[in-house]
């Protein structure tokens, strides 16, 4: 096997994986820049202390997931189904809905 110590050949960088089942897989610092993931299935999955900048999510169904100590600064959410959703304890300084800033609408809301 190539990549093996003593060996000068370089690791393998890219890996493939098509129809496996990777149930109970555990991944830990582990640089997964760049990467693709689709068609996949991530129920129950944890996702701790990760950094996924730039990432994109397309067609991705986050029903009954929970989101905290997440930094969603500079994020875009475009054509989403925000029903039910409910955001407690969040810094809104900037955020917008539909180019209306929200610290605007819930200062009228609190005052009538």
């Amino acid at each position: 096997m190539s990549g093996g110590p003593g060996d000068d050949a370089p690791p393998p960088t890219a890996l493939e994986i098509e129809d496996a089942s990777l149930d109970g897989a555990r991944l830990a610092r582990a640089s997964l820049r760049d990467a693709s993931l689709s068609d996949s299935i991530l129920t129950r999955a944890r996702i701790e202390d990760v950094i996924a900048e730039g990432a994109v999510f397309r067609d991705v169904r986050l029903a009954g997931a929970t989101f905290s100590d997440v930094n969603f600064a500079g994020a875009t959410f475009r054509d989403v189904n925000l029903t039910d959703v409910a955001i407690v304890d969040a810094a809104l300084d900037g955020m917008t809905i539909d180019g209306i800033r929200v610290t605007d609408l819930l200062e009228r809301w609190r005052n009538g």
